[in-house]
């Protein structure tokens, strides 16, 4: 009886024992399985920074590894074609191996030199006679440089005085010629110069220490207090026209916004080492484009929706929540920035890794519908209704894309860790699939903020030549500036010309006169035709 009692305890503890055991080695399954997780994660993080230092910033993905994708759904909906991946083959004629800008002569001043046969040449050498002249035999076009040169224009203004009057009235009838007029008035810089210094800045980035050289290498000591106060001048001189650009994009129904930061060392008589930024704001591309930058030394809400106040039309950015602000804008999110999560896990992964992944399927959805928009584009483009054709063309075909991408989404995200790469795409695209879905209110809008990240970078390279402004002022009129330079490329205009333009006509008008200001808007009719960039036909 004893030996049994005995033996019932040592199952009993032997039991025990391996039930301790059991739940040890399952506890340690769990922290082998977070440990992995987590080198995974930490894996994905170290190739995502190498990738940005290292990598092409394109975002397309091998077409020879998408073709292993094979999703077999468990919800399908036989009315709507999945998403499939395709491997496209094709022929195409063989291209130059430079595949840069085709030479466009079109803008360039055109100086016709004839070539004839004068005095003893034209006597023919055999008989004596005069030859006489047939036909062109043939032309040759050359470019020519005409090196540039700095002058020093000295005004001697007259005056007269009508003798007859003063002999008959006893007073003077004094009359002077009429000075030349620049936009600063005690400057000795002219127009042009002043808009050179600007395009040089602003268009190709040469800060002003460089132009220093540069015109020293032309003969003219010009020191950068100097420029960089004819800079702050033309910023306070051109705001009229900034304003007015602020006016007619707050009357926009669709306005693209972005932001990126800026190192301003001395914000508001203060030392910082904090970072500022750099708002944008834009129209639509399509019609009368308008490009502003907004400097701030914050990236609370507070800023666009100062800027913006009470903008009741569509607000395309990217997810940050900071635009939620603008409270009476319908937001739209961006395609492009959920398909960066997808395809930052994808990019790098094997053949076999490609073949199990589920990111894949997010990934392809994203580019199902980059697909129907190109097709869109190149099929509609050019009619006059192209907006009304896209709508509803994308409520027959693009609607039921996104709705099953969210259903993907929803079903994805049960069972994903939510801090592994795709858990945090997952969680992007469930925030913001149903703001990107507002794509479908209005034919004109993008699927993507790319035009605003487009219209950012050239601020962008112009911070990284340049790396800071001093003060906060310096960088609000870099914000103006840029802006009019900007507006002026995206509405197809010699931007150096059309500076010089604004600064002859703004010395000349009442600033306050909206009509007037109408006028020298970048897309205005009264633009003079020898502003425009010409396509070459």
């Amino acid at each position: 009886m004893n030996h049994e009692i005995l033996t019932n305890e040592l199952d009993e503890n032997t039991k025990l024992l391996i039930e301790k055991m059991e739940k040890e080695l399952n506890s340690k399954d769990d922290e082998i399985r977070k440990l992995k997780n987590e080198l995974n994660f930490l894996k994905a993080v170290i190739t995502n920074k190498n990738r940005k230092i290292f990598g092409v910033s394109s975002e397309k993905a091998d077409a020879n590894q998408l073709s292993f994708f094979n999703e077999a759904e468990k919800y399908s909906d036989s009315k709507v074609e999945e998403p499939a991946l395709e491997e496209i083959t094709y022929k195409r004629a063989k291209k130059n191996t430079y595949t840069g800008k085709k030479d466009n002569l079109a803008n360039l001043e055109r100086v016709v030199i004839e070539h004839k046969l004068e005095g003893a040449d034209l006597n023919c050498k055999e008989c004596g006679e005069q030859l006489v002249e047939i036909g062109v035999k043939s032309k040759k076009e050359i470019i020519k440089y005409i090196p540039a040169k700095l002058i020093v224009e000295e005004h001697v203004i007259y005056s007269y005085d009508c003798k007859s009057c003063e002999k008959e009235t006893s007073e003077s009838n004094i009359i002077s010629a009429e000075a030349p007029q620049t936009i600063f008035y005690n400057s000795m810089a002219s127009n042009e110069l002043i808009a050179h210094t600007l395009i040089l800045k602003y268009q190709h980035a040469m800060p002003l220490y460089r132009q220093e050289s540069y015109f020293d290498m032309m003969g003219a000591t010009l020191s950068r207090q100097t420029l960089c106060n004819w800079t702050m001048s033309a910023a306070e001189a051109l705001k009229p026209i900034y304003n007015h650009m602020k006016k007619e994009l707050l009357s926009r129904n669709y306005i693209h916004a972005d932001e990126t930061t800026l190192r301003v060392i001395n914000d508001n008589g203060k030392d910082s080492k904090s970072q500022k930024y750099m708002w944008l704001y834009m129209s639509d591309t399509n019609s009368k484009p308008v490009i502003l930058y907004d400097y701030q030394s914050t990236r609370s809400s507070s800023c666009p929706k100062n800027f913006l106040g009470d903008f009741k039309g569509f607000l395309q950015t990217d997810g940050y929540s900071g635009y939620n602000s603008v409270t009476k804008a319908t937001r739209v999110y961006c395609l492009a920035h959920i398909r960066r999560y997808f395809h930052n896990i994808i990019v790098d992964l094997d053949e076999e890794a490609l073949k199990n992944s589920r990111a894949i399927i997010g990934f392809n959805y994203c580019k199902q519908i980059y697909k129907l928009e190109k097709e869109l584009r190149e099929s509609f483009s050019s009619k006059d209704d192209y907006y009304d054709i896209r709508f509803k063309i994308r409520a027959e075909k693009l609607a039921p894309i996104i709705d099953n991408f969210i259903d993907y989404v929803e079903r994805e995200i049960k069972d994903a860790l939510p801090r592994s790469p795709l858990g945090k795409a997952l969680d992007y695209a469930k925030k913001h699939l149903p703001g990107l879905k507002n794509v479908l209110l209005d034919g004109s809008l993008e699927v993507d903020n790319n035009a605003a990240e487009r219209a950012i970078k050239p601020f962008v390279i112009g911070r990284k030549n340049f790396l800071f402004a001093n003060t906060a002022k310096g960088a609000t009129a870099s914000g103006n500036i840029y802006s009019i330079v900007e507006t002026a490329k995206a509405n197809k205009l010699v931007v150096e010309r059309y500076l010089v333009y604004l600064f002859d006509n703004l010395s000349k008008i009442d600033v306050s006169d909206s009509e007037s200001l109408d006028n020298l808007m970048p897309w205005s009719n009264k633009i003079p035709e020898n502003m425009k960039i010409k396509d070459r036909k």
